[in-house]
Order: C-alpha cells, then sequence, then structure tokens
C-alpha cells in the first residue's frame, strides 16, 4: 500500500515575510484531509491583516513524488521572497511539474504565471526579434498545459551576460513557472528542504532513485568526448552538504562518484554509467537522457552487457518482472477488479496492468462491432447527411470512434453542403432572395434570415454566390479591362 507523506512533520512553525524577512508565528487548523494555515501581519496604525491559505495534508509517498522534490531541490528558486520559481527547458518536465502539483496540492495550472528566457542578447532588429519571440511562444504553448491568459506582460526576456546575439535553431528558451503566494512557497520549499536533508538517505532504494532521477534531470550535464574518451555525468551542488547528500544517494544505488572542489560531483567509468544506465536514472530529461545513450553507445560491446542496443524487439528493460504479473493476476482473482486500485497499490502503470489482464484473458473486454451494423451505420449516414457523428453514435448505441471507423472503411464523405449546420429552410431562403434581387444587400439578407455573418458568408461561397451584382477584374487589369458580373446560376 503506497504510503503519505504528512505535510505536518515538514512545515515551519514560523514564516518569513516582508522585505525584511520579519518571523511571524504560523497558525495551523487541520483535520485528517485538509490542512490549514495562516499568520498575521501588523501594518501601520496597528492594523492587521491575515494571510491563509488550505492545502490537503498529505502527500502521496511515491517514486512520482521524489521525481519531482528532486527536480524541484535542483531548479526550485530557493530564496525566501514570497514566490515558488521553477524553470526548466524540457516541455516533458514543465508538464511533469504542474500535473503534480494539481493531482497531489489541488493547484490547478491556470493558477502559475510564466515567462520565457532566452539565452541571448536582447535583438536590436525589431523583425528578428518579433520572429524568434512568435517561434518560442508557439512552441511553449502547444506543447504545455500553461494558459496563455496567465503570461507576465513582458512575455520573453533576455540575458545581458552573454555574447549570444541568435538563437540557435533548435533552441526554444527555458519556461519560468511562477506562483507568487509567501506561504504556499515556505510550506514548499520546507518540505523539499527537509526531505533533502534530514529524510532522504533513510528512505528505501526506489525513493532514493526516484529522488536522483530529478536531481539528474535538472542538475546534469553529460560530457561525451570521443578524442579524449571521455565519458562522464557531471552533477552540479551549491553546497558542501548537498553535494555529500548526493553522493551518498547514488552510494546507496551501488554507484561510485567523485566529488571535487567546488560545485562538481562526477560519475564516471563504465561500470558506473552502465548502472546509471540499468537503474534508468537519467531518463527524465529527454535531451540529457538522449546524450547519455550516445555516450553509452561508445563503449564497445555494450549491448552483451545491458538490455540496450539491441535488434529491434529484442530489448527487454521494460518487461514486467514475472512476480509482478503474478501478483496483479493474484489481485483481480481476490476481488479487486478495477484497474485504478491494482495501479495504486502496486505503483505501476494503468496500461501495463491492462495489457497483463487482456493478455490472461481477465477483465472487460469491449465488444467488437459486427460488421453487419458497420455497414447498416454507413447506409444510414449516406441516406442522413445532415445527421451528425454523434446522432448517429446514439441512435445505433455504439461509440462515436466505431461511427468514424465505419464511414471511413466504407468511403463516406460528407459534401461541404452537408457540413453546413445552417438548417435546409433556411438556406432555401437565401437562394431564393439572391435569385429574386441579385444587389440584395448583405445585413438585409441577415436580418430577414435571422443568420449571422460568419454562416452567411459560407453558404455564399459554398453555394457559388458570393460575387453576384459585383463587377471584378481577372488578373492585374488597373485600368478595368476584362471585367464581367457572375450571374446566379
Amino acid at each position: 500500500m503506497t504510503g503519505y507523506l504528512d505535510l505536518m512533520d515538514f512545515i515551519p512553525n514560523k514564516v518569513c515575510c516582508g522585505k525584511n524577512c520579519s518571523s511571524r508565528k504560523l497558525n495551523k487548523n487541520y483535520d485528517n484531509v485538509y490542512l490549514g494555515l495562516s499568520y498575521i501581519t501588523i501594518g501601520s496604525n496597528s492594523s492587521k491583516k491575515e494571510y491563509s491559505i488550505v492545502v490537503p495534508r498529505k502527500i502521496k509517498k511515491t517514486v512520482r513524488t521524489f521525481e519531482v522534490l528532486g527536480l524541484l531541490q535542483a531548479e526550485m528558486g530557493k530564496t525566501q521572497n514570497g514566490n515558488l520559481s521553477f524553470a526548466n527547458n524540457q516541455p516533458k518536465i514543465i508538464n511533469y511539474i504542474l500535473n503534480w502539483f494539481k493531482k497531489e496540492l489541488e493547484l490547478n495550472e491556470r493558477i502559475w504565471r510564466w515567462s520565457i528566457k532566452l539565452n541571448i542578447n536582447e535583438p536590436e532588429n525589431k523583425k528578428y526579434k518579433r520572429e524568434i519571440e512568435t517561434k518560442v511562444l508557439d512552441y511553449w504553448i502547444s506543447k504545455t498545459k500553461i494558459s496563455s491568459a496567465r503570461a507576465y506582460p513582458k512575455k520573453v526576456t533576455y540575458i545581458k551576460n552573454t555574447n549570444n546575439k541568435k538563437l540557435k535553431f533548435f533552441d526554444k528558451g527555458s519556461l519560468i513557472l511562477e506562483y507568487k503566494n509567501n506561504l504556499f512557497s515556505q510550506v514548499i520549499k520546507s518540505l523539499v528542504n527537509k526531505v533533502t536533508y534530514e529524510e532522504i538517505l533513510n528512505c528505501n532504494k526506489d525513493l532514493i532513485q526516484g529522488y536522483i532521477k530529478g536531481i539528474l534531470a535538472g542538475e546534469s550535464t553529460v560530457e561525451l568526448s570521443k578524442k579524449d574518451k571521455k565519458y562522464r555525468v557531471h552533477v552540479s551542488a551549491s553546497k558542501e552538504m548537498e553535494k555529500e547528500i548526493f553522493h551518498q544517494c547514488l552510494k546507496k544505488l551501488g554507484i561510485n562518484s567523485i566529488k571535487y572542489k567546488g560545485d562538481k560531483l562526477i560519475i564516471s567509468k563504465r561500470e558506473n554509467n552502465i548502472k546509471l544506465l540499468n537503474q534508468r536514472l537519467m531518463t527524465l530529461n529527454p535531451k540529457k537522457y538522449a546524450k547519455f545513450l550516445n555516450m553509452m553507445q561508445q563503449y564497445p560491446s555494450i549491448e552483451n552487457e545491458t538490455h540496450y542496443f539491441k535488434p529491434k524487439g529484442q530489448n527487454v528493460w521494460n518487461k514486467i518482472p514475472q512476480e509482478k504479473i503474478d501478483k496483479i493476476i493474484e489481485l483481480y482473482k481476490s476481488g479487486i477488479i478495477r484497474t485504478a486500485q491494482i495501479v495504486e497499490k502496486l505503483e505501476i502503470s494503468k496500461i501495463k496492468v491492462n495489457r497483463i489482464l487482456k493478455e490472461n484473458n481477465l477483465g472487460i473486454r469491449k465488444t467488437k462491432t459486427s460488421e453487419s451494423k458497420r455497414k447498416e451505420i454507413f447506409q444510414f449516414a449516406k441516406e442522413n447527411p445532415k445527421v451528425s457523428q454523434r446522432e448517429i453514435a446514439e441512435k445505433f448505441r455504439v461509440h462515436e470512434s466505431v461511427v468514424l471507423r465505419s464511414l471511413k472503411k466504407y468511403g463516406f464523405k460528407k459534401s461541404k453542403k452537408d457540413l453546413l449546420k445552417t438548417s435546409a429552410e433556411k438556406i432555401n431562403q437565401i437562394l431564393k432572395l439572391y435569385k429574386e434581387n441579385q444587389k440584395i444587400k448583405f445585413n438585409e439578407v441577415m436580418e430577414r434570415v435571422g443568420i449571422s455573418s460568419n454562416a452567411l458568408v459560407r453558404i455564399r461561397r459554398i453555394y457559388g454566390i458570393d460575387r453576384l451584382g459585383h463587377y471584378y477584374t481577372v488578373g492585374n487589369n488597373p485600368n478595368g479591362k476584362n471585367q464581367y458580373n457572375k450571374d446566379f446560376l
């Protein structure tokens, strides 16, 4: 059974507030589900103001949670400035963080403010500046769950202490997430701090692996030097104690690392890198993982020591262990038939659980739609082209995807006229008005029929009456030659 982290064990007794970081007593009000926190500040004329939040009291003690805690330790702003901030250049990691906060702490992704930072000087050429800003904004908005309405007024920022003038083709900058709530930010910073400096070395191997995954995703760089044959992973650590904790965590996973002066911790040698690979500790950051795999392929005969780099179909690193397969079947036969419950107990993905149940002929299988019903659906759609797929699905009591596949299989495609949502009665009324008077005003047609401008434009275009009663030129005729008027057909 999954355990929990009780926030009561991690929250501070006092909070820091104001520019001078004045200490204020933290008041707590809680039950078994939620935790209410508040503090009071005293302003001018002895006025009092209360700040409060309510958060879930318990967080699931899972590998995923420790991956996020590792990411936060690596990439989160640590200063007590009343702001929770996180920056990364990988959309997968940004979404991972947003999803975790939403699931565990009920913090909707739309509450985060954001901006994009580019590692170049601010361009003087306005056209180039507009071009790169449009590129990076489109990229991050399409790839992540951020809300475009929650961007800061200056959506894209630049740095001054660099000689970079041009943005590289594949560089999309880093997205900076921010949530300005002093109390919430201090709760999260206290949680991350206590897990890192007090708890992590006492956790089991799976949780340490999750934590180190997060650290490596945020703080590591892969050194691949084919010429010198240097194949190493560098881990940054701003404090000596932090570096020692990372060193001990890796040691508990059987990986030896070397502590250098300054902020570097280095993992080298073939046997250590193979352990990084087999324990999948570099997988959280797609870009770093791709470079790490490239590095590992430089070792001769590496495919013989790992389950990687083998011909297609022979890679078995993600094969579910037989003991887990047996446990899934055992739980199902014991009466736990809901996939979600099995997932929670065994901490395995829903897809894998469903796959095991299907392979062993367990679970509720969806019945396949008969060929005769597919033909019936196709025939009905052909005879009633104005009926939507949703209505057809309701009539035949099947899913909309079944209707879509049936129509695609038999090659049925609606014409542009069939796709119009305007009633046939209104369309006929419009056609009649134009037949009677080709020069009738656009607004008059809208008023008499009761139709929107967009709908009327589409109907005119599809029925080929969009130029009625108007002369226009063919090609480049500035002097008005070869003009003609289109008649009603």
